[in-house]
């Protein structure tokens, strides 16, 4: 039951953020607010929020290597700060569109390394393996939210609808 209110709660979220745009062109209402979609995503899961930690500097070249050299509008890179825990969240406005792929190339590597031996939990692992990398426009995501996988997934897609 929780887990369906708080999908609920994240689905309301975001059609409001989209409903509300300002209307003052086009981009405006195509690319919503990735930090706000974070922000409302980890409120409605509660206590089942993981501890989160931004990803700065160098440790985003470790990564996600080669990542630091795009350009983004928007740019919420977060990781469980506990290496047991398979969460994460890359979310992206590629600047120029003709990255799109190559970031997205970027976000799937990362999903590919974790699963072949960087997450060290057999549950880890299997949580890695339904993350999932989306695309949309100019904005990339890579969302590995474990058990909550669906309904963040969900929330994401409902942004661009």
């Amino acid at each position: 039951m929780k887990k369906v209110l708080s999908f609920f709660l994240v689905l309301a979220l975001a059609l409001g953020m989209t409903a509300c745009g300002s209307g003052s062109g086009k981009d405006a209402a195509e690319t919503p607010d990735l930090q706000a979609y974070y922000d409302d995503l980890m409120t409605s899961l509660g206590d089942n929020a993981p501890m989160m930690m931004e990803v700065t500097d160098d440790l985003v070249e470790s990564m996600y290597p080669g990542l630091s050299s795009y350009t983004f509008n928007q740019k919420v890179l977060q990781t469980a700060a506990i290496s047991a825990v398979a969460f994460e969240m890359a979310l992206v406005e590629v600047a120029d569109e003709a990255d799109v792929e190559a970031v997205k190339g970027i976000f799937q590597s990362r999903i590919d390394s974790q699963v072949e031996g960087g997450a060290m939990y057999p549950a880890t692992i299997e949580a890695w393996q339904n993350a999932e990398v989306i695309v949309n426009g100019n904005v990339v995501a890579l969302i590995a939210a474990g058990e909550s996988q669906t309904e963040a997934v969900d929330a994401f897609n409902a942004l661009f609808q």
